[in-house]
């Protein structure tokens, strides 16, 4: 149960510092006695410290109740859990500053991977959807948790390379020319360059590589290096699918090539990327992260329903795929 600093003997404790050792803690005008009424409990003795930080400042607050071999609790009792306390107060502020630091460390990389795309107003939110994308594949296709950490940050950093491509290649208004695309395609390279200057705590020493291999086919045709599937970490082929479902997906300035077709610059319709992504499923693309992706395919659209894609653009698809979805 949670209470509000200064209700109750716990909340008191946590607002003042100070040490409550009561006998009866119904005979306290400031006692909580809801939850005993409610459960049928009756509190009697009560001893409640502070734990404090290096600082002095209150972190939390450790309470033992009704003492089995005695009436209440004694000056013993006090002095073995203030002992407790200073053991407590080391753990917890140690727990503190790791999520602290985690914090600070996904903020950091949350903010780096938003810089490239803010560079342009269709490309905003591209890496946090690849992310949201790769995410519910790696959850369809149960991967360990960290390997799903990896992935998330491999997805929201896949292409901060992009910062090192001139302006004028990357916010291009228009059909790029064999020297622009040869521009573009050293962004992987260069996501790898800058991310193997970061350092990455030793549960994501992956991250640089599974995001430079992002553009890699499965058969051999992809770039910067052309490897094949067996050689690719299957992250990498996961966002590689995230990456592209997005692009066609969403509005560009340059007109969208598959199927043999030119598309226009709008999002290219659900049918047709779902069927892209079949036909290139074993040669662009890893089967069974297609087959994965396409069974979360609903989950994916009702995600960004409503924010990025219009609810005419996704619903007919919903309806087909996952008809619960929108009641």
């Amino acid at each position: 149960m949670r209470l509000p600093m200064g209700h109750g003997i716990s909340g008191r404790v946590a607002e003042t510092g100070e040490t409550i050792n009561a006998v009866d803690a119904w005979e306290l005008p400031y006692f909580d006695r809801s939850y005993d009424l409610k459960n049928d409990f009756r509190t009697k003795a009560v001893l409640c410290l502070p734990i404090m930080s290096r600082t002095r400042e209150v972190i939390g607050v450790i309470q033992v109740i009704n003492k089995i071999d005695g009436y209440c609790f004694n000056a013993e009792d006090e002095i073995f859990l203030k002992g407790l306390t200073s053991q407590v107060a080391i753990a917890l502020e140690n727990s503190l500053l790791v999520d602290e630091i985690f914090l600070s460390f996904h903020s950091s990389i949350s903010t780096l991977s938003a810089v490239v795309d803010a560079k342009h107003q269709f490309t905003a939110g591209h890496s946090e959807r690849v992310k949201d994308y790769s995410l519910l594949i790696a959850d369809q296709l149960q991967l360990p948790k960290k390997e799903i950490e990896v992935l998330k940050y491999a997805a929201l950093l896949h292409d901060i390379g992009k910062i090192g491509i001139r302006d004028d290649v990357l916010t291009k208004n228009g059909h790029f020319s064999s020297e622009d695309w040869a521009e573009m395609k050293t962004h992987p390279t260069k996501t790898k360059a800058i991310l193997d200057k970061f350092h990455f705590p030793r549960s994501l020493i992956q991250v640089p590589d599974i995001a430079y291999r992002h553009h890699e086919k499965v058969d051999g045709t992809g770039y910067p290096d052309g490897l094949t599937g067996d050689k690719l970490h299957l992250s990498s082929k996961i966002i590689a699918v995230a990456d592209v479902f997005d692009a066609l997906t969403s509005q560009r300035d340059y007109p969208k090539y598959a199927l043999g077709q030119i598309m226009n610059c709008e999002p290219m319709p659900l049918d047709k990327v779902v069927n892209l992504l079949q036909e290139q499923s074993g040669s662009q693309f890893d089967k069974q992260v297609v087959s994965a992706f396409l069974q979360a395919l609903p989950k994916a659209l009702l995600l960004h329903r409503g924010k990025h894609f219009s609810p005419a653009y996704v619903d007919a698809t919903i309806r087909l795929l996952q008809p619960e979805g929108l009641q």
